[in-house]
């Protein structure tokens, strides 16, 4: 493996391999997008992956490995494989599945081509989040190769990536921090720093770039409050190219591999409400070409990420299991009125409410939930959908076997809560994927765990490592007053976070 990236005329960056940062490791989010059974709920009879029934997973790229250490911990009965080039994210992963005694994860520091030649099952479903973006045109056919010889017949691509007009207006502030990186001294967080610095400046100075794109200011704004890791690798790459839909469409049926779906319920949501738009504009061309139809999607929303469905043909259909949902909000987190993806979304309130009340009791059938609302029972449940406040869920069976596994997982992430902010998610057994928890709420489960009081536990651990939450954007700074702050945000929790918690199974 190369230590550093060597390009004509440009010299040597470190911490650059085959053009993607290698230096920082990536942050440790948890990506909703890569749970297995949304995918299969939404594809309903064309799902490559049952309830109960083993499968095959794997993620390329996979970062610090947390989402797909979650995944597997989550669905014992499946199989999950990764890799990623970055040897510390390889040994972040393997200390997850060691540490929560995952044997059904199997992680690997392989590029791309050595990867799609290394003896590895046909799977039912892969994953990439992010990558396509972040390499080169090599890279990108690599993937491709790694799908059509790893893919089963009727197997499912979830593919995240950056996506073009969306990200127009913001390719040259991303040219100049890389060239500002590029000549800069230090480290690469040094030379990201004052890149951002060299951006800020030209601002300053009423640069013509940023006064006729006024949102670019804002978007700096925004970056220069972004921890180092999450620029390093969204917008440090030597190879960064965000694409068109049709150029991704292209290259991946050459792997015999269509769009079926958007991967996230608030994209689905607005594509149906773009619909008709799209045929008005695209006339006869849009409906018979769909990846047209998705171009101009594009353009009307100007979006600047997709999170897309791709499925190989070639598998019979699949028995339907019967919808079950979960609540993974509270009734007090739902908005009378939203805006969901690019476009705003009218809540069906009182409806939408009353079934969110039913399912803090625990999970229920679609039919059985309908059968206790309005006529606007439909549309609720679309709606907490496209709001992600409730998910689909799994059947009793093999319930066990999942909580056990999901606790081994989440005791190790509660215990890592006491020195570290990162990971912020556990794992949940009745939804077979993650549920968004923060640092604070893991201390506050470590507490509850261990018998002593949530409050001041939180209290003690926060400032032996000398942070503090924030309040209105910035960090308190009295003990006292953090004391009290931590004290209202367990009372918060207490009534709002934990029910569900405990619903789902991630919590005690």
């Amino acid at each position: 493996m190369k230590t550093g990236w060597t390009g004509p005329g440009k010299g040597i960056m470190q911490g650059w391999t085959d053009g993607y940062v290698t230096e920082i490791g990536y942050t440790y989010s948890f990506h909703p997008e890569l749970q297995p059974w949304p995918m299969a709920e939404v594809l309903g009879k064309r799902s490559p992956i049952s309830p109960g029934e083993p499968f095959d997973y794997c993620e390329l790229g996979f970062g610090q490995g947390f989402s797909l250490a979650l995944l597997a911990a989550a669905n014992p009965q499946a199989r999950f494989w990764g890799n990623d080039i970055n040897t510390a994210h390889v040994e972040h992963a393997r200390w997850l599945a060691d540490g929560a005694g995952l044997s059904n994860l199997s992680v690997s520091s392989l590029g791309f081509a050595d990867y799609a030649a290394a003896d590895l099952p046909a799977f039912d479903i892969v994953a990439l989040h992010g990558v396509w973006s972040w390499v080169g045109q090599q890279q990108r056919a690599e993937i491709v190769t790694f799908l059509d010889r790893h893919l089963k017949p009727g197997g499912l691509v979830y593919l995240g990536y950056n996506v073009l007009p969306g990200w127009a207006q913001y390719l040259p502030l991303r040219e100049l921090m890389l060239a500002g990186a590029k000549r800069g001294q230090g480290g690469l967080s040094a030379r990201i720093a004052g890149a951002l610095a060299l951006a800020d400046r030209l601002r300053a100075h009423d640069a013509g770039y940023f006064r006729v794109n006024p949102t670019v200011t804002t978007r700096l704004e925004a970056l220069m409050e972004r921890p180092v890791d999450y620029l390093a690798h969204e917008y440090f790459n030597e190879s960064w190219h965000p694409a068109y839909f049709t150029d991704v469409a292209q290259a991946l049926a050459s792997a015999g591999l269509r769009l079926v779906a958007q991967g996230r319920a608030a994209d689905r949501w607005e594509e149906a409400a773009l619909s008709e738009i799209i045929l008005t504009v695209g006339g006869q061309t849009a409906a018979d070409d769909p990846n047209f139809a998705e171009l101009l999607r594009d353009y009307l929303t100007n979006r600047p990420f997709r999170r897309d469905l791709f499925i190989r043909d070639g598998s019979g259909d699949r028995a339907v299991p019967e919808r079950r949902w979960a609540a993974v909000g509270h009734p007090r987190d739902l908005p009378r009125r939203a805006t969901v993806a690019t476009r705003p979304i009218d809540v069906p309130f009182d409806t939408a409410h009353a079934a969110l009340t039913v399912l803090l009791s625990g999970p229920r059938t679609e039919a059985d939930l309908l059968s206790g609302l309005d006529g606007e029972g439909q549309a609720a449940l679309a709606t907490l959908r496209a709001l992600e406040l409730i998910a689909p869920c799994l059947p009793d069976d093999g319930l066990s076997a999942r909580q056990e596994s999901c606790s081994r997982l989440n005791d190790l992430l509660l215990a890592d809560a006491a020195t570290a902010d990162r990971m912020p998610a556990l794992a949940s057994p009745v939804t077979g994927g993650g549920i968004a928890v923060d640092r604070v709420g893991k201390l506050f489960l470590a507490a509850l765990s261990s018998g002593t009081d949530p409050v001041l536990h939180a209290f003690h651990r926060l400032e032996k490592v000398g942070q503090r939450v924030l309040r209105d954007g910035k960090p308190i700074t009295t003990a006292d007053r953090h004391k009290a702050e931590l004290g209202e945000r367990w009372e918060v929790f207490a009534k709002r976070r934990l029910p569900i918690l405990q619903m789902l199974g991630a919590a005690r």
